[in-house]
């Protein structure tokens, strides 16, 4: 699968990274795996650093299919805090429709080109 987690307890941090083709049902299945893993709690934050793919295959129609994901898991997910970080202008894009369709579940999704801007904005309350 090309999208590995860490999950931090101490820090409350999920470190997520992606790379090579990322596709809807790579993204669907993380989102599915991650809030069942025993060591996510709502609250957490994560950094999901998605630099590295070399193709993104996520279509609008997986977007949705992924906000609908989140209202199914409202209650892990809506106190999330999530920094998204691209490289390229397409994950860019995705990212913030991915952020904009979202929001009525999880209000603190950002989309960053900077991974120390991110970092920061994960820390700030």
């Amino acid at each position: 699968m090309p999208i590995s987690y860490r999950i931090d307890v101490e820090r409350n941090l999920v470190l997520t990274t992606a790379s090579g083709t990322l596709t809807d049902d790579d993204v669907l299945q993380f989102k599915a795996r991650l809030v069942r893993d025993p060591d996510f709690r709502p609250g957490m934050k994560e950094l999901s650093d998605i630099r590295n793919i070399t193709r993104l295959d996520v279509t609008a129609a997986g977007i949705q299919a992924m906000v609908e994901q989140d209202r199914k898991d409202r209650a892990a997910v809506a106190s999330h805090r999530l920094a998204i970080v691209v490289s390229k202008d397409l994950d860019f894009g995705m990212a913030r429709m991915y952020q904009t369709l979202t929001e009525s579940t999880m209000k603190n999704v950002g989309v960053f080109r900077d991974i120390d801007k991110a970092n920061a904005w994960l820390q700030s309350e």
